[in-house]
């Protein structure tokens, strides 16, 4: 049977239609083969030992041991503690999550599993917000800076001293506004207007030593005021060492909001 050619327009226009409908259809998130969530085996009291958290992956596998909700969520979503927000009565939980996938995946495949489950076995539920959160500006010091120039980039950093000691080599300054980040758990930028890459060493352990003498450099950024001590041993290291200080400064930063997460996850 002959067809009229509004006919076949109908038909082929259908056809495109469904095409393009199937082409967005949204793949899948990547989920776990198997997982199981229990309350931690590590003994629960004071000191450090119960607050001590390790996150470990192999080719197929994520094992958390003693992990609050709050950590389980920046590690999946590559966050920082001062990114994450509503977490307010998370914390007095800890967990063990051994999970495994049903084939070798890389650890950002790990972590975008991770979210999946997060959010079917503890029901988690977020939104996005912009927030202004007390941070620091890395600049050039008075006397200016003292580093190494290195011809290139592309190097590496390295933590060593019980993660008081870092290294950088063939590396910018936005790498090294990271490294204190991280160990100030606060957001620092790089403000030092100087580009190019360096070699740097940061030592704190002289600093950490100086204001407690006789123990041994080991920091629990936990215990009430070391933080506050950690920022004044960071700006008297950076000062003396690479002749960089560190400014406060209000940083607007996007921040994951907890709405609502289940303390109890649904069973394995």
């Amino acid at each position: 049977m002959k067809r009229s050619p509004a006919i076949a327009i109908v038909i082929a226009s259908g056809a495109l239609m469904a095409f393009a409908a199937f082409a967005q259809t949204p793949a899948s998130p990547p989920a776990f083969d198997v997982a199981s969530i229990r309350p931690s085996a590590t003994p629960q009291g004071k000191g450090l030992p119960s607050l001590r958290e390790d996150i470990s992956t192999s080719p197929d596998t994520l094992t958390m041991r003693n992990v609050t909700l709050p950590t389980a969520i920046r590690y999946a979503y590559k966050l920082s503690t001062y990114e994450i927000g509503g977490t307010a009565g998370l914390t007095d939980a800890r967990y063990d999550i051994v999970a495994k996938a049903a084939a070798p995946a890389p650890e950002a495949e790990l972590k975008l599993m991770l979210q999946a489950l997060l959010k079917e076995r503890f029901r988690l539920a977020f939104h996005r917000q912009a927030q202004d959160i007390s941070g620091y500006a890395l600049v050039v010091g008075k006397n200016g800076p003292k580093l190494t120039a290195a011809a290139e980039g592309g190097g590496e950093g390295s933590m060593t001293g019980a993660g008081l000691v870092f290294e950088g080599h063939k590396m910018p300054l936005t790498r090294l506004a990271d490294i204190v980040s991280g160990a100030l758990r606060a957001p620092v930028l790089d403000a030092t207007e100087l580009p190019g890459f360096y070699d740097f060493k940061l030592d704190l352990r002289p600093y950490v030593t100086a204001r407690q003498p006789g123990e041994v450099p080991g920091v629990n950024r936990d215990t009430p005021g070391m933080q506050d001590a950690l920022v004044d041993v960071a700006i008297s290291a950076l000062q003396d060492e690479l002749g960089l200080r560190l400014e406060g400064r209000k940083v607007r930063l996007d921040v994951l909001v907890v709405d609502s997460a289940d303390k109890t996850p649904t069973e394995n």
